[in-house]
């Protein structure tokens, strides 16, 4: 069976973010990263969250741009720890070397990112989207 190569960025992503022990202080050990958040959960946190996948022309049939967004989620006093989270998770996916199910990661980079107060609240929200291209194993 085919491995969906959308699926194997996100397992990828989740497994190389908690090997990271550089993201331990802001985001927990293991990292505190959900594909769906618990009932409640302990700030700060991450989540994925939109992830788009396009098939794009290259060598190889099969290959695809995938764009998705990682949220963190603060209640800090302040923007510090998610302006921090946020770094930390750029640092750590910025160029990665992904090994993905089934597929083969061209390249991986960060490109974009916001912070916000979650209005009438103390909770800061990061966003960062990332940008990846994956190509099928042949």
């Amino acid at each position: 069976m085919e491995t969906n190569a959308q699926w194997a960025v996100q397992k990828a992503l989740l497994a190389m973010l908690n090997a990271d022990t550089s993201l331990g202080p802001i985001l927990g050990s293991p990292v505190r990263l959900y594909d769906d958040i618990p009932d409640q959960p302990q700030f700060p946190f991450a989540t994925f969250d939109r992830a788009t996948a396009s098939p794009i022309e290259a060598e190889r049939p099969g290959a695809f741009e995938h764009v998705m967004t990682l949220k963190l989620w603060s209640r800090y006093g302040g923007r510090r720890e998610a302006l921090e989270g946020l770094h930390g998770l750029r640092d750590a996916i910025d160029d990665a070397a992904l090994v993905l199910d089934g597929h083969h990661l061209v390249g991986i980079r960060t490109t974009f990112s916001d912070i916000f107060r979650v209005r009438s609240s103390r909770v800061f929200e990061a966003i960062l989207t990332l940008r990846a291209v994956t190509e099928p194993l042949i």
